[in-house]
Parts: structure tokens; sequence; C-alpha cells
């Protein structure tokens, strides 16, 4: 066997020292360090520091039919108090907003068993009501009483406008709201019959 640097022939198991021997007879390229030219040390310009949080912004998503919350709305800061979502008020054509004071009378009058929660939309809660008051009120009638608590709850939360919106996200129209709502819709109509 030859050595495939030198050519020189090898015998079983032996190394040839040809490259050390060309290492140590090579000179070496000694790397030349460029000297670094005296710069005057300066103090780096600082900018006053802001305590502002800026979240990044999420792209602009097209709407497809589901309502989507304003992409550009800021997170809370840490610690803060959760924002409640706010109720739309964009009705679409031939949508039926509820009324408050409807919802109001049915949670003062027929509110154990969850009619009230039927006439918003929120099914789940109004089955777990009517559940509550039927299966409850088998066991000595606590179940009816705890669902006439639920009920007076969802009243109060109803004239305090801590609940303002139905399933569907959309607003609950006031007495008032409603007024004006209807005073638009019959000058509307007017303007079309003339």
């Amino acid at each position: 066997m030859n050595c495939p640097n030198c050519g020189r022939p090898l015998e079983e198991g032996e190394v040839c020292n040809c490259i050390n021997e060309e290492a140590a007879v090579a000179p070496q390229p000694v790397a030349e360090e460029p000297q670094a030219e005296a710069v005057p040390p300066q103090a780096p310009a600082q900018e006053p520091q802001q305590n502002t949080y800026y979240a990044p912004v999420p792209p602009v998503m097209p709407q497809q039919g589901a309502y989507q919350q304003n992409p550009y709305q800021q997170p809370p800061f840490y610690g803060a108090p959760p924002v409640a979502p706010v109720a739309r008020t964009d009705y679409p054509q031939g949508y039926k907003p509820k009324r408050k004071y409807a919802a109001i009378i049915l949670a003062v009058t027929l509110g154990p068993f969850g009619i009230h929660n039927f006439y918003l939309g929120h099914k789940n809660k109004a089955l777990a009501q009517l559940l509550i008051c039927v299966i409850g009120s088998l066991l000595v009638g606590l179940g009816f009483i705890a669902a006439w608590v639920w009920a007076l709850v969802d009243a109060v939360e109803l004239l305090t406008d801590k609940q303002d919106m139905d399933e569907n996200g959309f607003k609950i129209q006031t007495f008032e709201e409603a007024l004006v709502a209807e005073r638009l819709r019959a000058e509307k109509e007017a303007e079309e019959n003339e």
C-alpha cells in the first residue's frame, strides 16, 4: 500500500508522516491584524424611555358573515379588569331585535322556567334553569327557589345593563331605542308611499 499524498510504500498499519514533515518545512502564514484607528470615545445619544406598551397589529381579515372584534384594539394591561365585548347595533335585514322590557317582564313572571333566556336566545342557560326548576322542585322545592333567585339576578342584570346583548351579539333594545327605531321605520315607509 502506498501513501496517497507522497506515494511512498507503507507497511500494513504504518502511518505516513509526510503531512507532518510538509507542515514543519512549510512556513505558516502569519495573519496581520489590522490596526484600529484611535477614535475618541463618545457617549451614545440616549432617547427618553417611554413606558408605553405597543401591541403588534394583527393583519386585517375580511369579515365572512360572522362578527369580528376590532383587530386594532389593544389588549388590556396585566391586572386591568376585563373589558366586556360591545353589543352590535348593525342589525341585518329582517332581524327582529330583542326588547329589554319584554325580557325583564319574562324574567320577573316566568323566570324560574328560563323563558326570558329562551327569548334572548341563551338556550343552554335556559335549559339549565328549566331543569333546575323542574327536577329540583321534586326535592322539597329547593330547585324552584334556586331557579327563582337566578331569574331575579338575571332581571337585575338586565335592568342595570350588565346583560345588554342577545345570543347573536346584538344589543337588546331599551324602550326608548325601540320607540326611535319604530319612528324611523314609520318615516321611511311614509317616504316610500309618497
